[in-house]
C-alpha cells in the first residue's frame, strides 16, 4: 500500500513536536525545584531554574501487604524506649575534581564503603541547584595484591586480594558550565525526625575556561587606610598593587567570607592595579576586611584590616524588590538584601499588601545568591522569590525580611514601578 507523503511528513513533524515537548524543561523557583523530587536543572539569569524531571528509582521489593505484624506481647508502658532520632549520611569518599576543567562538564562520583546511607543526594553549582536525585549505584572500591592494603579513593582502605562493592554510590556528569569560577557542593541527605534535611557533603572549587589566566599567581594587594571605628557611615574600601603580577578579578572579604566580586579596576597597568568600592549599611559589630586578587583560582590576600561599626546606619539597607513577567499571566517576585548589611542570615520573609496591611505570603526559604551591581560586579546577598498570579498582585507591595524577631521592611513600592524585562537565557 502506497503511503501518503503529506501524511508521512505531518506524522514526522508531530513526532518531533512530541519529542521536543518531552525534552523541554519547566521554569521553576529554587523552592519549587526542591519540592519537585528527582530533577536536573540549569540556572537562568533571573534566579529561576530550567528543570527537567528525571526517572525515579524502581521501588525495592516489598513484603506481601497481607502480612501483618503480631500484636505486642507486653504492655507498652512497661518498656522504656529512647526518643526517635535520625542520622546524617556517612561522609562519602569523592572522586577528585580537577581545579581546571578541559571542557565545560565535570564528572561527579562518590562512594560510601560503610555506615549510614543517604535517602537522596544533591549537587549545587554556585549555590544553584543542579541535581536532586534518589538514584544510587554500587561501584567496586578497588583491589590490591594479596596481603596488602591500598587506598581505593579518598579515605577508603581496601584489603588485599579482595574486590569490595560500595554500600552506596552516586555518579553524575554536571554541565554545561559557564566560563569562570565554580563552587560545586555535593551533599547527601536524610530526613530528620521533624522532616528537615540532615545532610553531609563536601564543596569543590574548579575553573572553566583558560583565557591565559590559570597558573599565574597575582602579587599581594595592599588595602588603603580604613578607619578602625565607624558609626554607620558609608565605608570607602580601596586597594593597590603598586608593582607586581596583576589579577583578572578581585573580591572583598569579611572574616574570609566573600562580600563582593568585581572584574572592574580603577586603574589597570601592565604591572600595577587598583580598585575600590563603597560599603553602605555595613552591619553593626566587628569586621575583618581583606582584598583578594585572583587569576582563575590562583589568589593572593591582602593583610586584614579590623573595623568595628558601633552604630547602625542611619539609612539601613532595605530589601530590594523586582517583579518579572512570566508566561500564563504569572509573575516572579524577587528580593535581595546585601549580606554585609546583616548580622545573621534571615530565617523567613513575608509579602504584604501595603494598603491594608495584610500578609499575602509567608516563606521560610532564604538562599545566598550573587546579585549583579553593574556589568562586571556581583554582591553576595540573601535572596528569595515566589511565583504569583497577576490577579493576586495588590496595588502596592511591602516586603518584610526577618532574622528571628528582628525584621526589616522594604520601601512601599507600587506594582507598576516593579516591572522589569525578564532575562530567561
Amino acid at each position: 500500500m502506497k503511503q501518503n507523503p503529506v501524511l508521512s511528513r505531518w506524522l514526522v513533524v508531530a513526532a518531533m513536536l512530541c519529542a521536543a515537548s518531552a525534552m523541554a524543561g519547566t521554569v521553576m523557583t529554587p523552592a519549587e525545584a526542591h519540592a519537585l523530587g528527582d530533577t536536573a536543572c540549569t540556572p537562568l539569569k533571573n534566579g529561576l531554574l530550567d528543570c527537567q524531571q528525571i526517572a525515579a528509582p524502581v521501588p525495592p521489593p516489598a513484603s506481601d501487604p497481607s502480612i501483618r505484624p503480631l500484636d505486642p506481647m507486653f504492655a507498652p508502658t512497661t518498656q522504656a524506649f529512647p526518643p526517635p532520632q535520625a542520622d546524617a549520611p556517612m561522609l562519602p569518599s569523592f572522586d577528585p575534581i580537577p581545579s581546571q576543567l578541559k571542557g565545560d562538564t565535570v564528572a561527579i562520583g562518590w562512594d560510601i564503603g560503610f555506615g549510614t546511607p543517604a535517602s537522596w543526594w544533591e549537587v549545587l553549582d554556585n549555590d544553584a541547584l543542579r541535581l536532586k536525585s534518589h538514584n544510587f549505584v554500587q561501584r567496586p572500591l578497588g583491589a590490591a595484591p594479596l596481603g596488602e592494603n591500598i587506598v581505593a579513593s579518598e579515605g577508603m582502605i581496601v584489603q588485599g586480594g579482595t574486590v569490595s562493592l560500595s554500600v552506596q554510590s552516586g555518579v553524575y556528569r554536571l554541565g554545561p558550565l559557564k566560563p569562570g569560577r565554580h563552587l560545586i557542593e555535593v551533599r547527601l541527605c536524610n530526613p530528620d525526625v521533624d522532616g528537615k534535611p540532615l545532610c553531609n557533603g563536601k564543596t569543590f572549587e574548579t575553573w572553566v575556561g583558560g583565557n591565559g589566566e590559570t597558573g599565574v599567581q597575582p602579587d599581594k594587594p595592599q588595602l588603603d587606610w580604613i578607619p578602625q571605628i565607624t558609626t554607620g557611615e558609608p565605608l570607602n574600601v580601596g586597594w593597590n598593587l603598586w608593582w607586581g603580577q596583576p589579577g583578572s578579578y578581585w573580591q572583598l572579604l569579611d572574616d574570609k567570607q566573600v562580600l563582593f566580586e568585581s572584574h572592574e579596576f580603577s586603574e589597570q597597568g601592565e604591572r600595577s592595579q587598583s580598585g575600590q568600592t563603597v560599603l553602605k549599611g555595613l552591619a553593626s559589630g566587628k569586621h575583618s576586611l581583606q582584598v583578594r586578587l585572583c587569576n582563575a583560582l590562583q589568589c593572593a590576600d591582602s593583610d586584614p584590616s579590623p573595623v568595628e561599626v558601633l552604630l547602625p546606619a542611619e539609612s539601613p539597607s532595605r530589601p530590594m524588590l523586582a517583579l518579572l513577567p512570566l508566561a500564563d499571566e504569572q509573575w516572579l517576585l524577587r528580593w535581595s538584601l546585601p549580606k554585609f548589611s546583616q548580622t545573621a542570615k534571615p530565617t523567613d520573609w513575608q509579602l504584604l499588601d501595603a494598603d491594608v496591611p495584610a500578609v499575602l505570603l509567608h516563606e521560610r526559604a532564604v538562599r545566598v545568591c550573587q546579585v549583579p551591581a553593574g556589568a562586571q560586579q556581583l554582591v553576595t546577598s540573601y535572596c528569595g522569590e515566589t511565583r504569583m498570579a497577576q490577579s493576586a498582585l495588590p496595588k502596592q507591595l511591602l516586603l518584610r525580611v526577618c532574622a528571628g524577631q528582628r525584621c526589616i521592611d522594604s520601601d512601599t513600592v507600587p506594582v507598576v514601578m516593579l516591572l522589569a524585562t525578564p532575562e530567561l537565557e
